[in-house]
């Protein structure tokens, strides 16, 4: 079934559940960096945030994820990717802002160490918010947290892929995504609870089409009673689908998070996040909130032909998630553009193969080799490759997979 988003983004679900609906305002990732951190300690809020402020304090509820560690001291983990931390001073502001709700559950969130985690969380409940997806070990890092919505009863349930800012029994960090527990988790809400609403932060990055892993999952969570499962963490948008009585968004891409390299394509720049109008264990209508960030790292809505083209583009990627077939002949296609993890892999058994397993070299590459195979979205990626690889009849890769990719300036 064709998905076409309306150019006012909203489409309804449930009519009837419309009355009397409470909103939500979700988004992806947020991380105060550069100027935004500069202007949110100063409580610049309208400066950073622009046209998209009064979105967020239009809804009844507004949620956020995290990304980075909320210090002016601690010590850089060693791990894959940038180590992200933010002035703590921004907390204030993004509570003004309309953010009640602050997700942890991503790979930045204990960049900084476990006592930098810990301070991040004071200052999210000092500031008058809370937090989801995090905690000072397991128990606590993968409770559901429960919010009164206006009367509706909202439980919150939030993971992320397994990384290097991930939690133990013992230590702080970020929730370790475990699909049957959070499967029996939400089971167990939903006898309880109004609406379960399932956050995960999970996906390759720059690819616009979720795995199959991925689909089965949050598939997997909507059958065991969620309402509606938000994901996030590959940096671009990828489509949304309505499944089983329940609502999934497979990326709501960056919300606020200003590139780290000058050439980053317009995927990183560009998303959206969602308005969810909520009833009783359903989602009655989305409201889908195109926006765009600029130069001087001002976000702002999509206006006029802009936000017609994305969500054009858009439309085209709920209806790929919606054939698991198509689905997969992109994401496959997708995945043959990241030749780096032949080259690690190579070089890591060619450095085995020499002996010296003190070498430094040899040590780092292993460090690579490892991340690979505990961060399931480089394995989803590392299987698509090799089924391309292996099979006697190559897949054809469709011919508008750029265009999805958004990879073009």
């Amino acid at each position: 079934m064709s998905t076409v988003i309306p150019f006012d983004g909203r489409i309804v679900y449930d009519a009837a559940a419309l009355e009397n609906a409470k909103s939500i305002f979700i988004t992806g990732d947020l991380i105060p960096r550069q100027k935004s951190e500069e202007r949110l300690c100063k409580g610049e809020t309208e400066t950073v945030f622009g046209s998209v402020l009064p979105e967020i304090r239009s809804c009844d509820l507004g949620i956020t994820n995290l990304e980075c560690t909320l210090t002016r001291g601690g010590e850089p983990i060693y791990k894959c990717g940038p180590n992200l931390k933010a002035d703590p001073d921004v907390m204030p502001a993004l509570v003004k802002s309309g953010f009640s709700i602050f997700a942890l559950a991503n790979n930045h969130s204990r960049d900084f160490g476990d006592e930098a985690f810990l301070e991040t969380m004071k200052h999210i409940t000092e500031a008058g918010g809370k937090y989801v997806g995090g905690g000072k070990d397991l128990a606590e890092a993968s409770s559901t947290l429960y919010w009164d919505l206006k009367g509706l009863k909202l439980a919150v349930i939030c993971a992320s892929m397994r990384q290097a800012c991930d939690c133990t029994r013992t230590t702080p960090g970020s929730n370790p995504l475990n699909p049957p527990a959070i499967a029996a988790q939400v089971a167990k809400e939903k006898c309880k609870s109004d609406f379960v609403l399932v956050i995960i932060h999970d996906g390759k990055e720059q690819v616009a089409f979720p795995s199959e892993r991925i689909r089965e999952n949050y598939r997997a969570f909507i059958d065991a009673g969620a309402s509606a499962v938000i994901a996030h963490h590959p940096h671009t948008a990828q489509g949304f689908e309505s499944y089983n009585g329940g609502f999934i968004a497979y990326s709501l891409g960056n919300f606020h998070f200003a590139a780290r390299f000058s050439e980053a394509p317009p995927s990183w720049n560009e998303s959206y996040s969602l308005k969810l109008f909520v009833n009783k264990h359903k989602v009655a209508a989305i409201e889908v909130v195109p926006h765009e960030i600029n130069e001087d790292q001002c976000i702002s809505v999509k206006e006029g032909a802009n936000r017609e083209g994305f969500l054009k583009r858009l439309s085209g990627l709920c209806d790929i998630v919606a054939d698991d077939d198509k689905c997969n002949a992109y994401y496959n296609g997708a995945s043959m553009r990241y030749t780096h993890y032949e080259h690690h892999i190579r070089r890591c058994f060619e450095l085995m193969d020499k002996g010296d397993l003190k070498d430094p070299e040899y040590l780092k590459e292993m460090f690579y080799m490892n991340h690979y195979l505990i961060t399931a979205e480089h394995l989803d990626l590392l299987s698509a490759q090799t089924f391309m690889k292996y099979h006697e009849n190559i897949p054809e890769i469709p011919a508008d997979l750029d265009y999805f990719m958004n990879l073009q300036k």
